[in-house]
């Protein structure tokens, strides 16, 4: 009965694991009426709305523990309670694991993009000339990236000069001329 248990852990929690990194996986949500006590760890961040990282480490765990009882009952030959320690010790490096991929994986993550509002105050440098009734072009950098937007202004500004962005205007910027250094 219990090779059973072990067996049903090991094929389900292999199968769940692999189904959630294939696609985006399926969303459920389970509330628990309970409080869990809040413990701070340093390096670790939870939040309630990111289970990124826990359902892999469930789903590490439950299918470890299945191998581990397994491995416990074949290989030492253990009894019940020895196949259960040597499943939870399995599970627990399993979930290890999986915390430890997933870790590395939400670091290596890079910022969220740079929202066109960020932009208002910077400086900037025209390179296609902005006329009175007519559109030019700004460039800067900013995060690490070049950014090339579409520019308007009150008065005309030549190509070269420099530049301060005034408003984000849908996808592109209203931007003043800054007197010469």
């Amino acid at each position: 009965m219990l090779e059973l248990v072990f067996t049903g852990s090991a094929v389900l929690g292999t199968v769940l694991l692999l189904l959630s990194s294939v696609g985006g996986g399926v969303h459920v949500r389970v509330h628990v009426p309970i409080r869990l006590l809040h413990v701070h760890m340093p390096f670790v961040r939870v939040t309630h709305a990111d289970n990124a990282t826990a359902m892999p480490m469930l789903l590490g765990f439950l299918a470890m523990f299945g191998f581990g009882g397994l491995f416990g009952a074949v290989a030492f030959g253990f009894g019940p309670v020895g196949q259960t320690l040597v499943a939870l010790l399995f599970g627990t490096c399993g979930a290890a694991v999986a915390f430890a991929i997933f870790a590395a994986l939400r670091r290596a993550e890079g910022r969220e993009p740079t929202a066109l509002g960020e932009l208002v105050g910077r400086r900037a440098r025209v390179i296609v000339s902005i006329g009175e009734r007519a559109r030019g072009t700004v460039v800067l950098t900013y995060d690490g990236a070049v950014q090339t937007l579409p520019a308007t202004a009150a008065a005309p500004i030549p190509r070269g000069q420099v530049v301060e962005i005034l408003a984000v205007q849908g996808m592109g910027v209203t931007v003043r001329s800054l007197p010469p250094p």
